[in-house]
């Protein structure tokens, strides 16, 4: 099937959805209203109407955030639908990262269960239990008495490598993050791998987009771990994602075992200098020592910027060639920002946070 054939349909009708939430007051509108019931009511008779009626019935907004992650699955079903086997196989990859957050969320109830022995009889009502991708049994997670129970909800999955590289012991002793990062970096795997599949034009859009989203999010692991929390290299080695421009470079500098704050920042400025610009000025301003309490603010002025950039690469794809799957891309994108801003908006409205204190957060 040739790139017009295969793309024409859905992709106009992506993009007319994508001109609409452009033209919307939605958000504008829930930002406007005086409390959380007027900021729900907002939704009603558009296309969130499910978030409005789930909360008249249950006055939960947990609830509500549930419904909004089954929206997010059913968008990517609805695409994946109109697509043909090679680009759907790509599409299904992307929501194997929904299906990884929901794996962490059920795995994390069992953890706070069984090793921190926690109550989670009312947490384990949020954790969506239908398929996903993968045949997994949730509520085998949640009710496991230890952690070959567990890895048994997996074992007709992909992710069972990854359950398979930690026993009980490993679990008690280290906690869920380097398990969480081992997830994460099968995903990456997955997508990469997906990507191989893809036709030329496709492929090429599909490496940018998630060659930019892998570096930025590598250069926060770096702030954030590097930095911040001031891991050893080892640690920082595994917590990488292994794709992108700045990995090979980052690995050879760890390796050396001489890894530092400059080095750091003129490798990052060669690639993404207002980034570079950032981390001098904190470095000026000494907040890049270890634990400094300005490192927290300076991070999230870089965090911010990063997300525009990514951003403006999903969104830029618009102007690019119609025909290719980068359409997909930026609806997928521009719908999961949506999502989390009408979350965001609604978690404010909870506690009653100003009109000007949400406009600064969102902003």
């Amino acid at each position: 099937m040739d790139r017009v054939s295969r793309y024409s349909y859905i992709n106009a009708k992506l993009r007319a959805r994508i001109g609409l939430m452009a033209g919307s007051s939605l958000l504008e509108d829930m930002i406007k209203a005086p409390n959380l019931s007027e900021a729900i009511a907002v939704l009603s008779g558009t296309k969130y109407d499910s978030l409005f009626e789930t909360y008249s019935r249950t006055a939960d907004l947990q609830q509500v955030e549930l419904e909004l992650f089954i929206r997010e699955i059913r968008l990517h079903e609805e695409i994946i639908k109109a697509l043909d086997d090679r680009t759907a196989r790509f599409v299904k990859t992307l929501l194997e990262k929904t299906e990884i957050e929901n794996i962490k969320n059920a795995v994390r109830l069992w953890y706070s269960a069984s090793v921190l022995h926690h109550s989670i009889s009312y947490r384990s009502a949020y954790i969506y239990k239908d398929r996903i991708v993968h045949d997994i049994d949730w509520s085998r997670i949640i009710n496991a008495l230890g952690w070959d129970d567990v890895r048994t909800a997996f074992r007709n999955t992909p992710y069972l490598t990854v359950f398979d590289r930690y026993d009980a012991q490993d679990i008690t002793r280290l906690g869920l993050f380097e398990f969480e990062i081992d997830l994460d970096h099968l995903w990456f795997d997955r997508l990469y791998g997906a990507m191989d599949l893809l036709d030329g034009a496709d492929r090429e859009v599909a490496l940018k987009v998630y060659g930019l989203d892998v570096d930025l999010k590598n250069i926060i692991n770096l702030i954030r771990y590097g930095f911040y929390h001031s891991c050893d290299s080892s640690r920082l080695a595994h917590v990488f994602i292994h794709y992108g421009s700045l990995y090979g470079v980052l690995e050879k500098r760890l390796a050396s075992g001489n890894f530092s704050i400059e080095e750091a920042r003129d490798l990052i400025r060669r690639r993404y200098a207002r980034v570079g610009e950032l981390l001098g000025q904190m470095e000026v301003r000494g907040q890049l020592s270890t634990g400094h309490s300005e490192l927290a603010y300076g991070t999230l002025a870089i965090e911010n910027y990063l997300a525009q950039q990514r951003r403006k690469e999903f969104t830029g794809i618009l102007c690019a060639d119609p025909f290719t799957i980068g359409t997909i891309l930026s609806y997928i994108y521009l719908c999961r920002s949506e999502d989390n801003t009408i979350k965001g908006i609604l978690a404010a409205k909870y506690y009653n946070w100003s009109e000007e204190q949400i406009r600064r957060e969102l902003n």
